[in-house]
């Protein structure tokens, strides 16, 4: 009779063990979520182009002008909860593909050599989030951090056969700001703006998107 009620004691202390650490995985579960955002993205057309060589072949004066100013960008990201206020994302971020025009002129002004330049910009972005509930289901979020970009630049002559390639990669800040709101049980609609800079250039994000949490209401 004893061994029977010491292996049910042993039993019953083993399944609220169990049961606790379930509640603490869920809970640690509970801290992460996972979002995706979709956007236009506005350039800063009245700035020249950033290059890590030099666009002309024969190294004179570049006149660029600038086209597609806004255009598609997205964004997918994971986040991290230490409080209800308080978060960590680690993000993907695209910011568009960009075709822009440039001349080059010979000293003589005898010949013009237009070119036209593919530009894409993409990174991870790491930053902090704070977050203000307004009430139950609404709240916004504020965020900033470093985004870790690399740009690719692609020119096409008029005149020359061939295309020239530059790649850059550098970091700058980022500040965001957005509205939060809850449609069901762990699934969020968003609204955000995000001003990136690349090369020390503006450039801000505009999306609508979705975020999922592990009950993250």
């Amino acid at each position: 009779m004893l061994a029977i009620r010491t292996m049910w004691r042993a039993f019953l202390i083993s399944a609220g063990g169990l049961a606790a650490a379930t509640a603490s995985a869920d809970d640690t579960a509970s801290r992460w979520s996972f979002g995706s955002q979709l956007g236009q993205v506005h350039g800063s057309p009245s700035q020249p182009t950033q290059f890590s060589g030099d666009p002309s072949t024969m190294s004179y004066d570049v006149a660029a002008t600038w086209g597609d100013d806004k255009r598609l960008g997205w964004r997918v990201f994971t986040g991290y909860q230490f409080t209800d206020y308080l978060a960590v994302h680690l993000g993907y971020t695209d910011l568009g593909k960009l075709q822009s025009r440039f001349v080059d002129e010979l000293p003589e002004r005898l010949l013009q050599s237009e070119r036209t330049l593919t530009q894409t910009v993409r990174g991870v972005d790491v930053g902090l989030q704070v977050k203000l509930p307004l009430s139950e289901r609404v709240a916004v979020a504020f965020r900033g951090g470093k985004y870790y970009w690399k740009l690719k630049t692609r020119a096409f002559s008029s005149l020359d056969v061939g295309s020239e390639r530059f790649t850059q990669r550098d970091s700058d800040d980022f500040v965001g700001a957005g509205l939060e709101v809850g449609i069901v049980e762990d699934l969020t609609a968003t609204v955000g703006w995000t001003r990136y800079k690349v090369s020390g250039d503006p450039i801000a994000l505009w999306t609508v998107g979705v975020l999922y949490g592990f009950g993250y209401f």
